[in-house]
């Protein structure tokens, strides 16, 4: 309901729970619905150890179902540091390499 309260389909689908549930009518009738909330997730890594991101997630344009996923380390913290030095350590990319004769750009951690 979300992402399209007017969808013909969910109104005639809560018109007839409205109908037929009293306990579905008394929860409609509430409205205690919340967005999601960031999270924090923690990994495991060989090089660097335990690292925990701040996580969230959105949907996508065009992409009915599908939801793109973001990680983030806090600026200043050790996980920031430890994806640096990931970023830093990674191999890089060998038909970049080859092709351009130049190393490719740094991701953002």
């Amino acid at each position: 309901a979300g992402t399209a309260p007017d969808a013909p389909d969910l109104t005639n689908l809560v018109g007839e729970l409205l109908l037929k549930s009293p306990d579905f009518a008394k929860l409609w009738e509430r409205y205690d619905v919340t967005g999601r909330k960031p999270i924090r997730k923690t990994f495991h890594h060989p090089h660097v150890g335990t690292i925990s991101l701040n996580a969230q997630s959105m949907t996508l344009e065009g992409t009915p179902g599908q939801r793109l996923g973001v990680y983030v380390a806090e600026p200043g913290s050790p996980d920031y540091d430890a994806m640096l030095l990931l970023d830093l350590t990674a191999p890089e990319p060998a038909a970049h390499t080859a092709a351009t004769n130049e190393a490719p750009p740094r991701a953002q951690p």
